[in-house]
């Protein structure tokens, strides 16, 4: 499989850590941004790092603009030079754009200009966090449609040195156990301070007995999630 390359425009604490998380999975990372204190950031934790204006086509092109899988304008201040670099980008036939969004007027003009990609970082953040607040015990959730996703969840006391078969979790909550997570603590590659890595233990069998540590991966509907962790 061809590496995937992806051209980053806008270094804010967004489009950094997309740089970033990019760059981690293997993909070739060109990174934009006017700033010449964020391009020395991570100037050398991505393939290529530029300071430039986006809306300089010529610059654009000489970069290989054209070679990349998607680009994501990830500008975050102010919705102009995002609606600039847009259209430059259409301009020069580039099929897939993300944009982030910055605010209603940003959306709507970036609606007009026919971006199906848009990015909603802080509310998205926001929405995870409310979850969070009001569901004790969830640490991550993902939509897959209005009434299914999945749910990370800490292993339920309850469920402590109990085995699957015992729980008849589709049986009782019609949820599925997908896998189990352990945390597993290591030196981040891009920065010196500690962040924590997962052990995945994949197809869980009937007769595993869960432990305090253990983080579930559920699969179900939201309303049944509930039922579990009783939340009403």
């Amino acid at each position: 499989m061809s590496q995937k390359k992806f051209c980053v425009i806008g270094l804010g604490y967004f489009g950094m850590n997309l740089s970033l998380f990019l760059t981690e999975e293997g993909a070739e990372v060109l990174a934009i941004d006017k700033d010449l204190a964020r391009i020395e950031m991570i100037a050398d934790k991505v393939s290529l790092a530029v300071q430039m204006d986006s809306t300089d086509e010529k610059a654009l092109v000489s970069l290989g603009i054209k070679d990349m899988d998607a680009v994501i304008v990830a500008i975050g201040e102010h919705f102009e030079p995002s609606i600039n670099t847009v259209a430059i980008l259409q301009e020069l036939g580039i099929k897939k754009i993300y944009a982030r969004v910055v605010s209603p007027i940003h959306e709507r003009l970036l609606k007009l200009m026919n971006i199906s990609e848009l990015l909603y970082p802080e509310s998205e953040a926001a929405e995870h966090l409310a979850d969070r607040l009001i569901i004790p015990g969830l640490l991550e959730s993902f939509e897959i449609s209005n009434e299914f996703g999945i749910f990370e969840i800490n292993v339920p006391k309850r469920y402590v040195g109990q085995a699957l078969i015992d729980i008849n979790l589709r049986s009782t909550y019609r949820i599925n156990l997908v896998t189990v997570k352990r945390i597993n603590t290591k030196k981040s590659r891009f920065f010196k301070e500690k962040s924590d890595s997962y052990d995945v233990l994949g197809v869980v069998s009937p007769d595993y007995v869960f432990q305090e540590s253990d983080i579930l991966v559920l699969f179900g509907k939201d309303t049944d999630f509930k039922r579990l962790i009783n939340v009403d």
